[in-house]
């Protein structure tokens, strides 16, 4: 390789410079500490998920739209989403006149302190049994103040079995 100018060699040996100390970086371990601890978070979404299904099954729509941040969305199945806890609410409303009730249980949690992403299994059903759509489902869980409130809601159908 030919340089013809002082120039050149200055923005060749600094390329190189940078290149090397990229490489070396990559190559070492990171010292991060960080005090999150999905274990932890994994333990206070399951409680989340026992008050949701304690609710549910109270007919309590008031402490069911609490467990939604203010601006969370939930994609219904073939209908328009529910925008806004008041809104989320008023769906509880319908539900607790329905005496729906259900049960999760969460397959797998990734995230970290401010979002978690949560898959699952689960039921929805009428306590007399008249109903029950079980299923898939994610979940994206907001650090509100410290507290994990329900951000984004999905609900995947499981296909209805031929009678």
């Amino acid at each position: 390789m030919k340089f013809t100018s002082i120039t050149s060699k200055i923005k060749m040996l600094g390329l190189l410079t940078f290149l090397t100390i990229t490489l070396v970086n990559c190559n070492q371990p990171r010292n991060e500490t960080s005090s999150f601890d999905l274990g932890k978070a994994k333990s206070e979404i399951r409680s989340r998920l026992n008050l949701y299904e304690e609710a549910m099954a109270k007919g309590d729509k008031d402490a069911l739209g609490n467990m939604y941040a203010k601006d969370a969305e939930i994609f219904h199945d073939g209908k328009a989403n529910t925008i806004g806890r008041e809104n989320i609410t008023k769906v509880f409303e319908g539900w607790a006149r329905d005496s729906v009730i259900s049960k999760f249980t969460t397959t797998g949690l990734w995230g970290n302190e401010d979002l978690l992403v949560e898959q699952g299994t689960g039921y929805f059903g009428q306590a007399n049994g008249n109903w029950k759509s079980t299923g898939k489902y994610l979940l994206v869980w907001k650090s509100v103040h410290g507290e994990w409130k329900i951000f984004r809601d999905t609900w995947f159908s499981d296909p209805k079995a031929e009678e």
